[in-house]
Order: structure tokens, then C-alpha cells, then sequence
């Protein structure tokens, strides 16, 4: 049996506190991809609480995608997660094609606006104002996974809301559709909390863990043709690169 680290000093729910150890042992493999997890009850024994109290971490694990739960069987370590590499363009649908799953995703809205200024001071001014802002939300296995708010200038692509775009790459639009072939783009990473609203959307818990990725994209000519900001599951997806 494991050593407990519950602390019953703390201020710390107790469910919280089990909910992080096992969340540990999965990370740390002492838990295996696709293995059981001991039952309610052995867990209950082992940190000397109700069957209550470890039923409620469960759920929430479960409800983050940690672990699935099978009927007859108990809880299972489902930590399968896409591979996000940070050393090409990354297209959703590519990354989600190599797991062998299609790749799905739902436009939430399609607009015209006036992007605020930390957006439009991406672009170059002759760029006009006007941009085709999309805001989608992608999934993997019915699990939504990342939440997208793309920026494109009116004058890169005329008509594009015209276009299917609902599981379609923009990128894949802008290259075949626009004449824009893609040069290169930064990608800035950075960790943080969700809040309530990407929270609720995305299906987790509030603060939950995510990454926020924020790509600029270039055309051959050097022109800026696309601004992305992403809020992706920190449960869901892990970044790679290589070095040499």
C-alpha cells in the first residue's frame, strides 16, 4: 500500500487533497495508462475516509478525463493526449489524423469586427481594420480540447465566412482558396487558469490548468495574415520539440 499524504491538518478539502495524490501517482506511473485504480473502497481504507469523500475526487477526475469508468470493472487511467509539436505548423485536424481519430470541431460564432489594439498591433496598418474574426471549439474523442479565436484580415480573404469552415483548416483555406502559401509563424506558449467562461466551455473545472498558445502567421511576402489565440486543455494535449 502507498504511503498516505493526507494531511488532515490542512485547510485543504480532503477531497482535493486525494483527488492531487492520485493525480501524482498517474503522473509518476505508479497508476498506468489503461490500468485500474484501486476501488472506492480499498482508497476509502487507505486514507481513512468515507466512501463519499473518495467518490467526489473520483467524479471530478473523471469529468477532467483522467480516468473513465467501466462498468463492472471500476476506474481506468485515460490519460491518452495529443501530441502538439512545436516544431512545424501545427493544423488540428493533422495532429488529431496521426491518433486515428477524425478530427471535429464547432464554430461558436463568425463575424466582421474591429479586433482590439493588442490584436490589430500584430498587422500591418494598409491592412485595414476590418477582420474576420472565428471562434471555434475543436474536439477529440467528443471531448471539446481547445477553444480558438482566430483574427484574418478582410483584405487577406475576402468572402471567407462564405466558406465551410466548421471543420475545415483555415490555414488549408488560405493556402488553397487565397493564393497565401504559408512562410513560417511564431508561437508564443504560456501556462495559466481557465476562467469561468472557457471554464464552462471547455468542460473543466474552474482554474483548471490550460495553456494558452498565441500564433502570428506569414504569408511567403511576409505579410501577417492570421492572428490565433487558443486556450487548450491541460489534461488533453502535451507539447513536443526536438533538440539537436
Amino acid at each position: 500500500m502507498h504511503m498516505s499524504l493526507l494531511d488532515k491538518t490542512s485547510y485543504i478539502p480532503y477531497y482535493v487533497q486525494i483527488k492531487q495524490i492520485l493525480l501524482d501517482r498517474i503522473q509518476n506511473g505508479v497508476y498506468q495508462e489503461n490500468t485500474l485504480i484501486p476501488s472506492e473502497t480499498q482508497l476509502a481504507q487507505e486514507f481513512t475516509v468515507t466512501r463519499m469523500t473518495i467518490r467526489k475526487a473520483l467524479d471530478e477526475m473523471k469529468r477532467e478525463g483522467v480516468i473513465k469508468t467501466e462498468r463492472g470493472k471500476g476506474s481506468i487511467v485515460s490519460q491518452e493526449k495529443i501530441e502538439q509539436s512545436l516544431d512545424r505548423f501545427y493544423r488540428f485536424g493533422r495532429e488529431i489524423g496521426h491518433t486515428g481519430v477524425a478530427a471535429q470541431s464547432r464554430v461558436l460564432s463568425a463575424e466582421t469586427v474591429i479586433p482590439p489594439a493588442e490584436v490589430l498591433g500584430n498587422f500591418e496598418q494598409n491592412q485595414g481594420k476590418e477582420f474576420f474574426k472565428v471562434v471555434r471549439l475543436r474536439f477529440f474523442k467528443d471531448a471539446p480540447v481547445s477553444l480558438e479565436f482566430a483574427y484574418i484580415p478582410c483584405t487577406v480573404a475576402p468572402g471567407l465566412l462564405d466558406h465551410q469552415i466548421e471543420n475545415t483548416s483555415l490555414a488549408d483555406i488560405l493556402e488553397k482558396i487565397y493564393g497565401k502559401q504559408i512562410e513560417k509563424a511564431t508561437v508564443y506558449l504560456s501556462p495559466r487558469i481557465s476562467d469561468a467562461n472557457e471554464s464552462e466551455i471547455l468542460e473543466i473545472q474552474t482554474h483548471s490548468p490550460v495553456f494558452q498558445t498565441e500564433r502570428i502567421t506569414r504569408a511567403q511576402d511576409g505579410q501577417v495574415i492570421e492572428y490565433r489565440r487558443s486556450v487548450i486543455r491541460g489534461d488533453k494535449v502535451k507539447f513536443s520539440t526536438e533538440l539537436h
